[in-house]
């Protein structure tokens, strides 16, 4: 939902004077902003949460469509901040949005280089932007937000993530002021906790051990991908009724589908926002959906890759379905 601008009440004065008229008016303006406010629930975003623009890194610079062109196929590009409807952005649970149009990789390219632009929104995995350390990160190519060479006034692309060293990938995040509590459906509180997490994990505003440790309700060392999900389902509001430890935390991600869950197949079914994606890996293996379609996109936590300053697992976000000898989804889990 974008700001409403130059919102005008034209009352006619009655012969009552004007403190009626001034009632009238008041009466008006709480019920416009009732109905912005319940429009904007329902349409997905944060409720009354609108944003004005997203800055760059390169200085006096925002995230705009080039020449207001408000179409398919418009160029996106870093340009003087100027607080013209042209640097209007909205967010809609992963999607970054502008008068009706997605921020997308074209194509849902993923290898660098490949350029961003306006498109129809439609949850394609190109569409799907999670903050990651100042930038804006892409888990399907696995690349981030950028403007070449850091300049202003040119398209957009993606490149290898290093927001550190280059101006022309940090990007204001619309992403941190989403309001959970607030989201239009439950899958949608879900997947706005998860990306939350995400936020929280690749930024090191928290140390990864007490985020471990709150995870796995404060055991040691284990594969954390079930109580991720358990702890998700919890802070979003719907914590399990028979998990292994303290009633919520389930460890155990063939266990999962036993917490109140139906099972939808692959091929048949369209994955939505908040399902749990079950791979047959080895042991078994649970993500969260935060972005549904024929192509989601998940965020989980991976003890396959090895977190450094824990030794235990990384958390991780991408669009893999099948992942060679190791397996492949059996099944999505969907809240009943």
């Amino acid at each position: 939902m974008h700001k409403v601008k130059n919102l005008t009440l034209k009352l006619k004065l009655t012969e009552q004077g004007s403190i009626y008229s001034g009632l009238v008016a008041a009466i008006l303006v709480v019920l416009v902003f009732a109905l912005l406010g319940a429009f904007r629930s329902i349409s997905g975003h944060a409720s009354g949460y609108s944003l004005d623009n997203i800055r760059s890194g390169i200085s006096d610079n925002c995230l705009d469509d080039y020449h207001s062109k408000t179409q398919l196929g418009a160029i996106v590009d870093a340009y003087g901040c100027n607080g013209t409807s042209a640097q209007d952005w909205s967010v809609n649970t992963v999607s970054i949005e502008h008068q009706g149009l997605c921020l997308s990789v074209v194509n849902n390219g993923n290898t660098s280089g490949s350029i961003v632009d306006l498109e129809t929104c439609s949850s394609q995995p190109g569409q799907v932007w999670l903050s990651d350390h100042g930038g804006l990160y892409n888990p399907n190519s696995r690349l981030c937000l950028s403007a070449p060479g850091n300049q202003a006034g040119v398209q957009l692309n993606m490149a290898s993530c290093n927001p550190t060293a280059q101006t022309g990938q940090v990007w204001t995040s619309p992403l941190l002021n989403l309001n959970c509590t607030n989201m239009a459906t439950e899958g949608a509180k879900v997947a706005c906790y998860a990306e939350k997490e995400w936020e929280t994990w690749q930024s090191g505003q928290i140390s990864h051990q007490s985020l471990l440790t709150s995870y796995t309700d404060g055991a040691p060392y284990e594969q954390w991908c079930a109580d991720f999900v358990s702890y998700i389902y919890k802070e979003a509001g719907y914590p399990f009724s028979n998990g292994e430890t303290n009633g919520w935390d389930e460890n155990n991600a063939n266990n999962i589908v036993n917490q109140g869950f139906s099972v939808n197949y692959p091929g048949s079914y369209v994955p939505q926002l908040g399902d749990i994606g079950f791979f047959d890996y080895n042991g078994g293996h649970v993500e969260i959906v935060v972005s549904g379609g024929m192509q989601p996109t998940f965020i989980y936590g991976d003890s396959a890759t090895i977190d450094p300053t824990t030794g235990n697992g990384q958390m991780e976000a991408n669009t893999i379905t099948s992942d060679g000898n190791l397996g492949s989804i059996t099944y999505y889990m969907s809240p009943t």
